[in-house]
């Protein structure tokens, strides 16, 4: 807390100073609503004073009660970000925090593979609410768990501004707006065309992003059209395609001297862990792994006793031609140097997925009367998505299977099990087509009664219609090749039977040689292709129905000012139908989630109002107060009502200095899919699972005794090692008992705007507490309840799994884990908004600084089972505790220069891992291991040039090319940062051309 206030306390002098040297302005202060423009005088219209919209009664940035940001186009564009995700992304709102985004391959999100979300605060996607244009963004997505706003729908070359409200504002807004709003202001009153062209590139290949996208707009007297396409491409970046992301190390130092230990690999670098390759695993035999012996490193292999296997357990020669390979082979550290852990599918894994997206946008409105406008929007996306990975195939053979190594070389049935490891590529796309319309009607009343209301009453629907497909395993057909005596047993493909290949016959009379050096190494024939693996396809759909209508206006006038109002209602119908590909739904995928269907609906109806009210004004210390008052029901027809408020309070107490603070209430009404998702299927390891694991070193008395010695417990011996089988998971949603997610948020606020200077400084303390909030417990997480509770074994934990009765079977078999309202969260914090303007006889230095610094971010799953604060780790859901933007921008005549540095705190997991120093019997020493991410800025520079009908911006992101942080293999993906805000590409240059007519 001390280091914190010291650096809080540093920034707004010496952090602010250091602004004259560094970056770009991502934050845009006070300005007005800017007046209609043409496609030729667009970018030469400096506001002064641009209003938000915070609330239906419009405040601009400094005189609103409610924090907002606001982030202009053209300064995104100067900084090489055009793409909308990254531009919210990587405001400090968000960027110390975990994010859904295209490096995420791998990853089990909310919306599915391929979709880009936005987390304020860090609470989540479901969290923040997302609009267009003040209205609402329908969910866009995949499989069973769409219910975020996907990204990837937003018109980007339309953009004008992005505005972002940093509280609570269900009352305003309803649903969702827990953390905050992201409300997108697209172009307006366009009188002309405009082309445009960006290009980005790192300087390796990989990563590349191009956008082409045109806008045309007329204005008439009675109205405006306008009219935009974007055709944008996200290149892959694979992990081949950098050292740094190539290679998952140890990273480990010698505690005493500092030195490093890993063990080195051939090339005497430190040896890369990345997935282990062509070998299979022999539980019953000592040392477990062996893997073919490599013919190119003939000459190299040690003579080292022990290496090579008991030929009396590995008859026919096949002893000869193996040798140990274990990462955790403890006594056999010769052997890690030639373990094979260089999977090619695991090298073209992407670590930045390939995306292709289209758009269509229209925006419209026409004066049919003097007092009424009718206006509407338009919007189609079409998102093509990849992701490419790697995943292991390991079934288990029979002691008696012709093709068990064992048995077909020694004739030994005793031996056990015996598991190939396989590594194979894992790959999967979607298709999704998003449309979007709104229709309505604007005006001003004339008369007597509501005399100068405006009025607003209009329809809007979404729909997103996609198609998934991804890679597979045919269950029954594995297990028709492993679980009998028979090299294949027809009779146990009973699901797939009736699809392609599903025969014994298609495959020679050997069936598949599981142990054979060609199949380890992933090498199958066309005819073991074609049994084994498949592509299967599933359909998602969500529609959204809206309709509101609203009047706001000055109800009456007090000494201080008139009392504005707004009052309105809201309709909203929303649905979901995602229907798994056939083998999903019949549970047959080996080794993967599968999934039922997910149908449901919900009906929503809203009254709201807003007040604000003009308190005192002209007073000594009094420049003005004024209080905004906000109010909603809401009734959901899936778990009942709610009602929520908020209070603002905003006190100019002379010119230079302003104080604001809000108080309120919001919720978040559960999603579709965390009520009506279809079973869903996975797989988990015991040590995931079981806390009975080893269960004479628990500090946890209740848990020892439950474990090991209570009758009515397992009574698992001392040393307990865990079932040998995985644990199946299986979670669905929690129906219509559950509740809505509430909150409490506040924030208070104090603003400078001295007169001998132009200069801005806003300092905002906000505080969330989320309570009821519906979320998975963990399957860890019940397991360990269960066992730790004096109620063992009648709690309600002890009801939501089984464990096996006897030997391996000791191990939990399966866990059934709901959506339920159970978490609490509480999360605070400060920001900082600093701006600095200064004309010169040159030009125009513009100066601007965004910070965040997030005090606390804690978690109980349940009260009584302790809080969980991983503020400042690197886990990636919390990450950083401070994040910052600074810029410096110099405009001198038609060009404009630009430096933008972007700051990521340090992140350390020392305190929740209890340390960083632990002793390893592979090492024979104290083991220091780097589990923080070092403090990183990256710097882009700029410079624009205007000509006539031309403008040319042309920059280096990067520019100092700073790699992602790089921590001990198996804490981070990839071995770099958790955190998916790091820049993963390096140096890029970046050109954008546009030409308007």
């Amino acid at each position: 807390m001390l280091d914190r206030k010291l650096l809080l306390g540093t920034t707004v002098i010496a952090g602010f100073a250091a602004a004259l040297a560094i970056a770009t302005p991502t934050v845009s202060f006070a300005q007005t609503t800017p007046p209609a423009t043409t496609a030729d005088d667009e970018d030469d219209t400096e506001v002064e004073a641009l209003v938000v919209t915070g609330s239906r009664i419009k405040r601009s940035e400094f005189t609103s009660p409610a924090p907002i940001q606001v982030i202009t186009a053209e300064s995104s564009t100067l900084e090489g970000l055009v793409d909308t995700t990254e531009i919210l992304q990587q405001s400090t709102l968000a960027s110390g925090s975990f994010q859904v985004n295209n490096m995420l391959t791998g990853f089990v999100v909310d919306g599915g593979p391929g979709v880009n979300t936005i987390s304020l605060r860090g609470l989540g996607a479901t969290r923040t609410l997302v609009l267009l244009n003040g209205r609402r963004v329908g969910p866009a997505g995949v499989r069973g768990t769409v219910g975020p706003v996907d990204l990837n729908v937003i018109p980007n070359s339309s953009i004008e501004r992005v505005e972002i409200l940093k509280d609570g504002a269900s009352s305003i807004y309803g649903s969702d707006a827990v953390a905050g709003v992201v409300n997108i202001i697209t172009k307006s009153n366009l009188d002309g065309a405009e082309l445009s062209a960006f290009y980005k590139a790192g300087e390796e290949q990989g990563g590349e992003y191009l956008r082409l996208n045109g806008v045309w707009g007329k204005t008439f007297d009675r109205g405006f059209v306008t009219v935009s396409a974007d055709y944008s491409e996200q290149k892959a970046l694979r992990r081949s395609d950098r050292d740094n992301l190539a290679c998952s190390s140890d990273y480990l130092q010698n505690a005493a001297t500092g030195a490093r230990i890993d063990y080195l690999g051939l090339d005497g670098q430190p040896k890369c862990y990345n997935v282990i390759n062509n070998v299979f695993d022999y539980p019953q035999f000592y040392g477990g792994f062996f893997q073919y012996r490599d013919p190119a490193l003939a000459g190299v292999y040690p003579a080292t006793p022990g290496l090579q296997p008991d030929p009396t357990r590995f008859g026919g020669g096949l002893a000869a031609q193996l040798i140990r390979s274990a990462r955790a082979n403890a006594g056999m550290p010769e052997s890690y140097p030639y373990a094979n852990y260089d999977s090619p599918y695991d090298q073209n894994r992407t670590v930045i997925s390939p995306v292709k997206r289209s758009t269509l946008f229209g925006t419209f409105g026409y004066d049919i009367t003097p007092g009424a406008e009718l206006y509407g929007e338009f919007l189609y996306n079409r998102r093509e998505s990849q992701q490419d990975s790697v995943r292991q195939l390991f079934p288990s053979v029979v002691a008696n299977n012709p093709n068990n190594a064992v048995f077909a070389t020694t004739g030994l049935t005793d031996r056990g099990i015996m598991r190939p490891i396989i590594a194979i590529p894992y790959s999967f796309a979607q298709e999704v087509d998003y449309t979007r319309g709104v229709i309505g009607l604007r005006g001003t009343f004339d008369g007597a009664f509501l005399n100068n209301w405006d009025w607003d009453l209009f329809y809007q629907f979404s729909r997103s219609d996609g198609e998934y497909t991804g890679d597979i395993v045919y269950n029954d057909r594995v297990r028709a090749t492993t679980a009998t005596a028979l090299a294949c047993d027809n009779t146990l493909i009973t699901i797939s039977n009736g699809l392609p290949g599903g025969n014994c016959s298609t495959l020679p009379a050997g069936g598949i040689p599981w142990y054979t050096s060609r199949v380890i190494s992933g090498d199958f024939t066309a005819a073991e292709r074609a049994f084994l693996f498949a592509t299967e396809t599933g359909t998602t759909t969500y529609d959204q129905d809206l309709v509101e209508g609203s009047i706001s206006g000055d109800l009456f006038t007090l000494p201080a000012g008139p009392v504005g109002a707004a009052i309105g209602f809201q309709w909203r119908k929303e649905s979901i139908d995602d229907t798994p590909g056939i083998t999903s739904q019949t549970y047959n995928i080996w080794g993967l989630t599968s999934a039922g269907r997910t149908a449901g609906d919900d009906t929503i109806k809203e009254v709201f109002a807003e007040f604000a009210i003009p308190v005192a004004k002209g007073m000594p210390g009094i420049e003005s107060l004024d209080l905004s008052l906000s109010g909603r029901y809401t009734d959901y027809a899936s778990y009942g009502s709610n009602s929520t408020y908020k209070v603002g309070l905003n006190w100019q107490i002379v010119p230079a200095f302003r104080a604001r603070a809000t108080y309120g209430t919001s919720f978040r009404a559960p999603a579709l899919y965390e009520q009506f998702l279809g079973d869903q299927t996975g797989f988990l390891g015991q040590t995931s699972v079981d806390p009975c694991i080893q269960w004479q070193n628990s500090t946890d008395p209740i848990l020892q005794f439950n474990c090991g010695t209570n009758p009515a417990g397992p009574m698992l011996p001392a040393g307990y090692g865990g079932g040998t089988n995985g644990s199946a998971l299986i979670y669905s949603g929690g129906g219509t008992g559950l509740k809505a997610e509430e909150s409490k948020a506040y924030t208070l606020g104090v603003i400078w705007t001295p007169s001998f200077i132009d200069l801005s400084v806003a300092i905002d303390y906000f505080d969330i507490s989320l309570t009821d909030q519906v979320t998975k417990f963990g399957a860890g997480n019940i397991v360990e309840q269960c066992y730790s509770r004096t109620s063992f074994p009648t709690n309600f934990f002890c009801t939501q799994f089984v464990r096996g009765g006897v030997g391996i079977n000791f191990g939990i078999t399966e866990v059934h884990d709901d959506y339920i309202n159970i978490a609490e969260e509480k999360n605070r914090g400060i920001d900082l908004t600093l701006r600095y303007q200064h004309e010169f006889d040159l030009g125009r230095l513009t100066l601007d600084g965004q910070f965040t610094w997030q005090l606390a971010t804690s978690t109980e799953l349940q009260v009584g089972t302790g809080i969980d604060d991983f503020n400042g780790t690197t886990n990636g859901y919390d990450g950083p505790d401070f994040t910052g933007q600074l810029g410096a921008r110099f405009d001198s005549g038609d060009w404009t220069f630009n430096w933008a540095t972007d700051l990521i705190g340090k992140g350390s997991d020392t305190e929740p891992f209890g340390g960083d120093v632990f002793s390893s019997t592979r090492y024979q020493t104290n083991v220091y291991y780097k589990q923080y991410t070092e403090f990183t800025a990256y710097h882009d520079i700029s410079v624009r040039r205007k000509f006539d009908t031309w403008t040319v911006v042309g920059g280096i992101t990067n520019l100092f090319d700073e790699r992602a942080p790089s921590a001990s293999a198996g804490q981070f993906r990839l071995g770099t940062a958790a955190l998916n805000q790091y820049d993963l590409v390096g140096r890029s240059l970046f050109v954008n051309v546009s030409k308007k007519w």
